[in-house]
């Protein structure tokens, strides 16, 4: 039986349609998925958060750095402080960054231990440093992309930012990187 060719047509644009919107498996949301079903978090909930905050997971690297965050949001900002009741910047850097094996340090001495790199060369997970009161290196942040980066502010808790918005771009210092001495 011979079909029309009209309906050989359409079976042959669904398959190739189809076959365009099977996409390969992204390892970074199977790892996230995981990390989801052992925490108990709602995959949806987190891919919200962060697409609400224009951050695009398809292009995040380190699914545990976006769990701990997710975490975090929205605990209080409180001066040396280490838990979901309050934190400070520092301290929110290294809950965040498992290769920060000190128990405290300010910001200025984390921007001490880090390598400088060049603001065009900064990558998730790296760390950025402000100047918020006007004596130096005063403020940490993580660097997630595109301009975006987590940490805990004194007006707000633990919130993603953008270094173009007028506040942090005039006070940006430098960028650094901390590097495994293993």
């Amino acid at each position: 039986m011979k079909l029309k060719a009209s309906k050989l047509l359409l079976i042959i644009a669904f398959t190739l349609f189809s076959a365009q919107n099977i996409k390969a498996s992204n390892p970074f949301f199977d790892v996230l998925g995981k990390l989801c079903l052992e925490n108990k978090i709602d995959l949806e909930k987190i891919k919200n958060f962060f697409s609400d905050k224009n951050i695009n997971l398809n292009e995040a690297l380190d699914p545990q750095l976006y769990i701990n965050i997710f975490n975090w949001r929205n605990a209080p900002y409180r001066l040396g402080g280490k838990t979901q009741k309050g934190i400070d910047c520092s301290n929110y850097v290294f809950q965040l960054n498992s290769e920060c094996q000190s128990d405290y340090a300010t910001s200025y001495q984390l921007a001490k231990i880090t390598n400088y790199i060049d603001p065009s060369e900064l990558q998730e997970g790296d760390l950025v440093f402000f100047n918020v009161n006007g004596g130096g290196i005063s403020h940490v942040g993580i660097y997630l992309q595109d301009g975006k980066f987590t940490h805990s502010s004194s007006s707000n808790g633990v919130i993603i930012s953008s270094m173009d918005e007028p506040y942090w771009s005039k006070r940006f210092c430098r960028a650094g990187r901390i590097t495994s001495n293993k």
